[in-house]
């Protein structure tokens, strides 16, 4: 076993503690400093979601709706319960197949919108069906809400009359079928949606996203299925859930700032999605938890490299992705170009298991707390933790093992960018206190300055516990 308490160039002294707490750095956002589920001055915060219904409920078969499948055009009724009802009243689909053939008439785009304070409701995921005619129609969606609160949408699946084959190649741009959207939230004349619950829905067959949440906060997405992409490729196809500020908001006040949203307990079929979860823009103060992502063409958990800030990443199972299990920065296409994730995002007791990087952090990104994350690397992964440009980034108390010849566990190095963005070399890292077990590689220093290790533990290592590149110096 070797106890690496530091590594440089040359020997040094004994181990130096220090007992500071870990924790992101500063934000720079306004008074935003601290991440996850806290308000503007770091106090905790309990996101509201809506209570029950308290009103009437309201059967869509009592307006014409008929369960059996492939009847007429059920769309209509369920339109006209949701006008019929009153906020605090719920209206409800029985158990069967919901043929939904025309969208609002206020709204081409939509199947059904929203109301504000009326839920909608099923029997269950696998009970209540909404099966939708929209295929491939610019910004179609089956489900909309735009300014919408104190909503309830639960307990039934929505998917398409797609055909055709699912997406599996993140590079066709030409794939397409089904609903641009399943659900889409949305602001309203620059007021955000919130004080939404979306529980335990089954979402397949779409082209963009399954959920997606832009410029609205205080969305709780608990519970929900999500798999079957009809397209995967460049330009936003193939994503599970995206949770989106707006490009040109940056303002932390604006009555649109995306930001406590809640995706928690959901799980993924990641064989056709392009990332299964997805923050975008300037959105912060976020928690992504307890999700389960088996598969994923591209990063499973990415911040898409747009500014997403001060988010906190935990407790998710993450297994088999072709890329990273989670990713920070991202470079984007020839379509849209990105860059750098936002500062003071927190990763941490995370559960990464066989894919092509545990964690990632590039092109810039600043000041990433990566802690308590447990990650196995399997037969194609590369490496445990991998950090490029990525200044500020601190890896504190991870467990990581397994892996074959090309794997490391902990490796640093230089980021070539894309087109010239975020190039650079990793900064101000600090590698302390984690444990690198029964792993073929051990911690791999390609590049980088101002770095430090401190009381890490390699145990067990089937080739080289430590590589430092020449003239690099690593210090305690």
């Amino acid at each position: 076993m070797v106890l690496l308490t530091a590594c440089t160039v040359e020997e040094s002294d004994g181990p130096v503690g220090n007992d500071d707490a870990v924790g992101p750095a500063s934000s720079g956002h306004g008074d935003w400093q601290a991440p996850g589920l806290v308000d503007q001055f770091g106090a905790p915060i309990e996101v509201p979601t809506p209570g029950p219904a308290t009103g009437r409920t309201l059967d869509v078969t009592h307006f014409g709706a008929d369960p059996d499948p492939d009847s007429h055009d059920d769309a209509p009724a369920i339109r006209a319960a949701l006008d019929a009802a009153e906020p605090g009243d719920e209206v409800v689909l029985p158990a069967g197949t919901y043929d939904l053939r025309s969208t609002d008439p206020a709204d081409d785009s939509a199947n059904i919108v929203l109301r504000s304070g009326v839920d909608l409701r099923g029997e269950g995921q696998e009970s209540t069906v909404l099966l939708t005619s929209l295929d491939g129609e610019d910004n179609s969606r089956v489900i909309r809400g735009s300014g919408v609160h104190d909503v309830i949408v639960a307990d039934f699946t929505i998917t398409s009359r797609h055909e055709g084959p699912l997406g599996d190649d993140p590079d066709d741009g030409d794939a397409s079928g089904g609903p641009m959207y399943g659900i889409h939230l949305g602001a309203h004349e620059g007021q955000a949606s919130s004080r939404v619950l979306l529980k335990n829905l089954g979402i397949r067959s779409f082209e963009r996203h399954g959920i997606s949440v832009k410029a609205s906060r205080e969305v709780t997405l608990s519970g929900n299925y999500i798999s079957g992409a009809t397209a995967v490729g460049p330009g936003g196809q193939g994503y599970g859930i995206a949770i989106e500020g707006s490009a040109d908001q940056h303002d932390p006040d604006a009555a649109n700032d995306s930001r406590h949203n809640v995706v928690i307990g959901n799980t993924f079929d990641g064989r056709h999605l392009r990332h299964a979860i997805l923050l975008q823009f300037p959105t912060h103060n976020n928690l992504v938890a307890e999700n389960t992502i088996v598969g994923s063409l591209l990063d499973a958990i990415d911040l898409h490299g747009e500014g997403e800030y001060l988010n906190e990443v935990r407790d998710n199972t993450v297994i088999g992705g072709h890329q990273a299990g989670i990713a920070l920065g991202n470079s984007g296409g020839s379509k849209n170009k990105h860059d750098a994730s936002g500062p003071g995002n927190w990763v941490h007791s995370n559960d990464l298991v066989g894919n092509r990087q545990g964690v990632l952090v590039i092109l810039g990104t600043p000041d990433t707390l990566i802690e308590d994350n447990r990650i196995t690397g399997g037969e194609d992964s590369k490496a445990g933790i991998e950090i490029r440009n990525a200044p500020g980034t601190e890896l504190h108390g991870n467990h990581i093992t397994g892996g074959t010849d090309g794997f490391w566990a902990i490796r640093l190095s230089e980021d070539r960018g894309a087109d010239g963005r975020g190039t650079g070399i990793p900064s101000g890292i600090r590698i302390e206190s984690n444990v690198i077990r029964q792993a073929a590689n051990g911690i791999r220093i390609d590049a980088g300055e101002d770095l430090s290790m401190v009381e890490n533990v390699i145990d067990d290592i089937d080739g080289t516990e430590l590589r430092v590149a020449d003239g690099i110096k690593v210090s305690r």
